[in-house]
């Protein structure tokens, strides 16, 4: 798979760069927590994965912080496994030409010297169209694509089509992060721009946000729209959106997750968790409808309660496995799993928990055991 790289001559460079804010900062930290977990996992059984930054901007902002690309390349080169590594291919895709000579120019001066089993490309076009035709070719030859991770970060809404996406991810490896610019959308609900909408979505069920009052709730049905799209079209097993929500409790758009893999949402989960949200912003994770969560893992006190207090009205008056416990948790709760939460559930006045089966100790929880709650 071969990207070339057209650009013109690069322009002001105040045209092709911008200061960082500090929401995106945040994404950035989630996107390296992340691939430190990713590239290890995949490249123990896999022989190439693939990295693709379908609005890579840059690399660079006003300030000298690194753009995504940059994050993402680092993560793997400074990786203490990256021997490990048998081939990571990371391609980047950039529609404004000077963007893409300047991201170009950005990464031959941090990266002169890769490792040869970390390879990179700057492909200085639009993203659909590009990826349409790198699928196109696999499909003619029945080839597969590598296993994926696709970080989507577009300005607006629009180059994104949920059909695109849903192609992507009909392989099995395939997983997304995608920025969902809500707001935007929200703003521009109407029939001119009915062709571009059509298109996110794959649907026309947009339209029935634009007669609603409520601004919270017209927001919420565009999310659960393209959440339920991105598993009926995507292909995506499971899905989780977070909120970025900025100093003044406003809603400045969605992190929507998608994989097939519990063990991906497990990872994501975690490396949301190790970012630091006080003082400047913090997410919220859009689990039930009826209940936004806003997510603090800075003290684990915090939370456990309310993560016990869903684990337990899930499973009272049931014998079941730590694995399944571990399972709920990730996959249908905003919380990460630790074993406290099992720990506060027994130490509970009454015990909520009333046998724990194959351990040595008490308020131990080994691989394996099944527990046993009240009703």
């Amino acid at each position: 798979m071969i990207l070339s790289l057209e650009v013109k001559g690069l322009s002001n460079e105040s045209s092709v760069v911008w200061s960082i804010e500090p929401h995106t900062q945040a994404k950035h930290e989630i996107l390296g927590n992340y691939l430190k977990a990713w590239f290890p996992i995949l490249s123990s059984w896999a022989g190439r994965i693939i990295y693709l930054d379908g609005f890579a901007g840059p690399g660079v902002y006003s300030g000298g912080e690194d753009g995504s690309p940059v994050i993402a390349l680092q993560t793997a080169v400074g990786h203490t496994l990256r021997m490990r590594f048998k081939e990571i291919v990371f391609y980047f895709i950039e529609k404004d030409p000077d963007r893409a000579k300047m991201l170009t120019e950005v990464l031959k001066k941090r990266f002169p010297n890769l490792p040869k089993n970390i390879t990179y490309r700057v492909q200085g076009a639009e993203f659909a169209p590009t990826l349409e035709q790198v699928l196109t070719e696999l499909e003619k030859r029945e080839s597969k694509l590598a296993p994926t991770f696709a970080f989507l970060d577009p300005f607006g809404f629009s180059g994104l089509p949920m059909k695109l996406i849903g192609r992507m991810m009909s392989y099995d490896s395939c997983e997304v992060l995608i920025t969902f610019m809500a707001g935007f959308v929200k703003r521009f609900l109407d029939e001119l721009r009915a062709p571009v909408l059509n298109e996110l979505f794959a649907s026309e069920e947009w339209k029935q946000a634009c007669d609603m009052g409520d601004p919270d709730k017209h927001l919420r049905f565009l999310l659960d729209l393209y959440e339920r799209q991105l598993r009926n079209v995507g292909g995506a097993k499971y899905v989780r959106s977070f909120g970025m929500i900025g100093p003044q409790n406003q809603l400045i758009y969605y992190l929507v997750y998608g994989t097939k893999h519990l063990r991906g949402l497990e990872v994501m989960k975690e490396a949301m968790c190790k970012v630091d949200r006080r003082g400047t912003y913090t997410f919220s994770d859009f689990t039930d409808v009826d209940q936004t969560y806003i997510i603090d893992y800075t003290e684990e006190p915090h939370w456990i309660p309310k993560a016990a207090e869903m684990v337990y009205n899930e499973f009272k008056g049931k014998s079941v496995s730590e694995d399944a416990i571990h399972q709920f948790v990730i996959a249908s709760t905003p919380f990460i799993y630790r074993k406290s939460v099992l720990e506060y559930l027994e130490k509970d006045s009454p015990p909520k928990i009333i046998k724990v089966t194959e351990r040595k100790k008490r308020f131990s929880y080994p691989k394996g055991c099944v527990i046993t709650f009240c009703k």
